[in-house]
């Protein structure tokens, strides 16, 4: 176990080494200063360097023991998938309007635990290096599209347009980069004067060189792909890359084939449930009118930022409630609710022992009416208890899991687990009324609808136009909505898929589970989590062992 040990010690280090750009969302300390390699040279270094890795950990015999085959098998499977992911990351996923390099910055800048003077200095030689970073992946990205790969052109549009709205925001204190906290350790004038360096920077520095990525980006849209074909099939060797990018999200080795026809037959199976719901709520059976209700009920809207804010806390305490008689064990650290004006709708970021880090679910409050009424419960359900902040909690808690495990997420386990955690909650009575159960069955439209146009683009060649009218007719979400989303999955081709996918293997070792004498539930959901984040491979030899 001490020479796994002191791999998997290895390849944790290399990791937050080889991309500070994805530690940021973490909070992470290590690298403050620094910024990712983007060039075809440091991502052909970084893909080798986890290719070592995988095979490394894939020699050693663990004899069978639990925890020693769990590491091993997490270090191989992120190593793998780091090396299987890679490709056209700098030249495509990092340009992704909704999920890109620019949106990680903005939602996360100012999300790092800063305690010290050299921490200080860090973080402003962080901001003093962002334009050279951006410049570097805008020119990638333009050598890339001289061979034929590139990003679509309306997708490079509304990343120029996004950081043109931050150019023409309000400068200072107002500043959404200037709003990181100083250093905890220093004194009322250091802090002053930290906060006026900051906003130096930032003026002189950062703005200044996100308008010229922002050019970048404008011209490289004049060589775009077009929107009838958005996905990589029309890109040299791009079936071939979309293969890797589903085997670096789910560690399972599926085509695009058959997920898709996964997708059709569930979204058909979710259909049927609305059938059997919605006549009490709505008054029809009707699919299409009961999207159309769902869609077009302005009463279903919120109106003010201060009752959604009420009603996430309400849900998350009566989860928090509820948690101790579906699961053996519960994590020590509270669960925040914290409404932000910025990034996705919602999303959780996971506690650090190390830094005091909190638990919280983030819930984007700045246009209330975006949010409809009867979706919310299922989001909280999904970011915060039963679901990411239970298992990443319990993760970040477990100190006899090694960081790969506690720290490091396979897509497919944990969005796996969020989506299946909207469900559970379902049988664990926490949905308030029928309407908010039909926001269940809109999260799970959502999620099938995904298996069907990210495979409908990136397999078989569907236009954008196809993937917006298909969840259009089979979802309650409007258009705005839905485009986003499919922006999303043109940029950051395979990710998606991981949350039904994922649950669905989730749901087939409960039920083989259950088949076997003595069944119980917290047994079953300890036995899944207890050994952190592994490939769910894994999970189901965990799961099933006598």
């Amino acid at each position: 176990m001490d020479d796994l040990t002191a791999l998997a010690d290895d390849f944790y280090a290399f990791t937050l080494a080889a991309s500070p750009l994805d530690h940021m969302w973490d909070g992470k300390l290590d690298h403050l200063a620094e910024w990712d390699d983007f060039t075809p040279a440091g991502t052909a270094s970084r893909v080798a360097r986890a290719q070592e890795f995988a095979q490394r950990a894939a020699a050693f015999d663990t004899a069978g023991d639990p925890q020693s085959t769990a590491l091993r098998d997490a270090v191989e499977a992120a190593a793998s998938s780091m090396a299987r992911g890679a490709q056209w990351s700098t030249e495509l996923e990092l340009l992704n309007p909704k999920m890109g390099a620019f949106e990680l910055v903005m939602s996360f800048i100012d999300n790092y635990p800063l305690t010290t003077a050299q921490h200080g200095e860090d973080y402003l030689e962080k901001l003093r290096g962002m334009p050279a970073a951006f410049q570097q992946i805008a020119q990638v990205a333009t050598a890339s599209a001289e061979h034929g790969v590139v990003a679509l052109a309306s997708h490079l549009t509304a990343g120029a347009d996004a950081v043109a709205t931050y150019l023409s925001s309000p400068e200072g204190d107002e500043d959404r980069l200037a709003a990181q906290e100083p250093p905890t350790e220093l004194g009322a004038d250091a802090r002053a004067a930290w906060a006026a360096e900051r906003s130096r920077i930032i003026a002189e520095v950062v703005r200044p060189g996100l308008a010229v990525f922002e050019a970048s980006l404008r011209s490289l849209a004049a060589s775009g792909m077009p929107d009838d074909k958005p996905g990589l099939v029309h890109l040299p060797g791009g079936a071939q890359a979309y293969q890797d990018k589903i085997y670096a999200h789910l560690l399972l080795e599926r085509t695009g084939e058959e997920i898709h026809q996964i997708g059709l037959d569930t979204v058909a199976s979710i259909e049927d449930e609305y059938r059997a719901i919605a006549p009490e709520v709505l008054g029809t059976e009707d699919i299409a009118q009961i999207y159309a209700a769902l869609r077009d009920d302005q009463s279903m809207k919120y109106t003010d930022a201060q009752t959604l804010i009420t009603d996430a806390e309400r849900a998350l305490a009566k989860a928090e409630a509820a948690a101790p008689e579906w699961f053996a064990v519960i994590p020590q650290s509270p669960c925040r609710a914290v409404a932000t004006p910025f990034g996705a709708m919602a999303y959780y970021s996971s506690p650090d022992l190390e830094t005091g880090k909190v638990g919280t679910f983030y819930f984007n409050t700045s246009h209330p009416e975006a949010w409809s009424t009867y979706e919310l419960e299922a989001i909280v359900f999904h970011e915060g208890i039963p679901g990411h902040h239970l298992h990443l909690a319990l993760n970040a808690e477990n100190t006899a899991l090694h960081k790969v495990q506690r720290e490091m997420h396979s897509t497919a386990y944990a969005e796996g687990w969020g989506l299946y955690t909207e469900r559970l909650a379902d049988e664990m009575g926490l949905y308030s009324s029928p309407l908010s159960r039909l926001g269940m069955l809109s999260a799970d439209s959502l999620r099938a609808c995904r298996l069907v146009v990210d495979t409908g683009m990136h397999a078989l060649g569907w236009s954008r136009e196809q993937a917006i009218q298909y969840m259009l007719d089979h979802t309650p979400m409007d258009r705005g909505h839905i485009e986003q989303e499919v922006h999303r999955y043109i940029g950051l081709p395979g990710q998606a898929l991981a949350y039904m996918i994922g649950r669905l293997e989730i749901l087939d070792m409960r039920r083989e589970a259950q088949q076997r004498p003595g069944f119980d539930i917290r047994d079953f959901h300890d036995r899944f989590l207890r050994h952190g984040s592994v490939p769910l491979s894994t999970a189901r030899q965990q799961v099933l062992a006598d």
